[in-house]
């Protein structure tokens, strides 16, 4: 009888706290999250969105109010006159998933003239490649350049098994080398970089 008497207890205990929190739930609306790697897309002007960020329209400061200001703006130029603008952001955390990300910014020759009158510093990598980082004024004109492509390297490794459960199967597959493969993901704008030695590096960018 005291058994019967516990459970009924019991029972209106738990039915009281669903009630609760029915009464205190019921008009919150939950988000969805789109903010996840997996969902980026190519919209119907054949430009990528990911993170809601749109590749060629998106700017620096649309990107730093999502990835957060800490960081490192570099511009690499090699003697073929290749020049690569890009901003890294070395820890930062999207959709609950720590990692770094690059953004690679567009640069016309006018923002490249300003540029060049606020170097900072100047570091020979190599022969025929140099790294450029600049003055305050320089990394404030950055600002609303667009995003040409963006690099996401999770913290955590991603088993080949994982990348596929949450990105499925690449519509095309390269083996660079051994040990590194390229997946392709077309309707996503994404390539990924593969690694079995180092972490897996995801590439968006509008085809």
């Amino acid at each position: 009888m005291k058994e019967g008497k516990l459970v009924l207890i019991i029972l209106s205990i738990a039915v009281l706290i669903y009630t609760v929190f029915y009464l205190v739930s019921r008009d919150i609306t939950l988000p969805d999250n789109q903010a996840m790697p997996w969902q980026s897309y190519v919209n119907d002007q054949g430009e990528t969105v990911v993170f809601d960020l749109t590749m060629g329209k998106s700017t620096l400061t649309d990107a730093m109010r999502l990835f957060g200001t800490e960081v490192e703006a570099s511009l690499f130029e090699e003697d073929n006159n290749k020049k690569d603008l890009e901003v890294f952001f070395s820890s930062t955390k999207v959709g609950g998933i720590s990692a770094k990300v690059i953004l690679n910014l567009d640069l016309n020759n006018q923002q490249f003239a300003y540029l060049n009158n606020n170097i900072k510093e100047t570091e020979a990598l190599s022969i025929d490649t140099k790294k450029i980082s600049f003055n305050q004024a320089g990394e404030s004109s950055m600002f609303a350049l667009t995003i040409n492509s963006l690099t996401f390297i999770p913290r955590a490794d991603l088993s080949a098994d994982t990348l596929i459960g949450l990105f499925k199967k690449p519509a095309r597959v390269d083996l660079v080398e051994s040990g590194i493969e390229y997946w392709y993901y077309p309707s996503k704008g994404l390539r990924i970089i593969v690694d079995t030695e180092n972490k897996e590096i995801l590439e968006f960018y509008t085809p």
